[in-house]
């Protein structure tokens, strides 16, 4: 019974891992986007002009561009840690699928 669950878990561990890497492969390829958690917005600097002309604004970095990072980064942790877990998982299916061996020795 110990080596059909063992299995079981070895196999449930096994496909966290995969799910999760075919998550971050999808988001870095560009097959989906990472869930939107941060949302940030433009940063610009003012540009001095000469008297009596609007200021004008330089765009320093795209909010859009700067929030997909980020998040892209935040699904990167999130998927690492679900893929440990899986390891977790999986290493105890593994010591519960594996035969224990004790030999005693006598001395005599």
């Amino acid at each position: 019974m110990d080596k059909v669950v063992g299995y079981a878990l070895l196999a449930v561990g096994l496909i966290i891992i995969a799910l999760s890497v075919r998550s971050m492969y999808n988001v870095f390829t560009g097959g989906s986007s990472p869930p939107s958690v941060i949302r940030l917005n433009d940063v610009k600097i003012p540009i001095p002009s000469g008297e009596g002309q609007p200021r004008e604004e330089v765009l320093l970095i795209a909010g859009d561009q700067a929030s997909k990072v980020i998040n892209m980064g935040l699904w990167t942790i999130l998927m690492l840690f679900v893929a440990s877990a899986g390891a977790k998982i999986g290493g105890l299916g593994v010591k519960m699928a594996r035969e224990i061996k004790v030999e005693v020795k006598r001395e005599d």
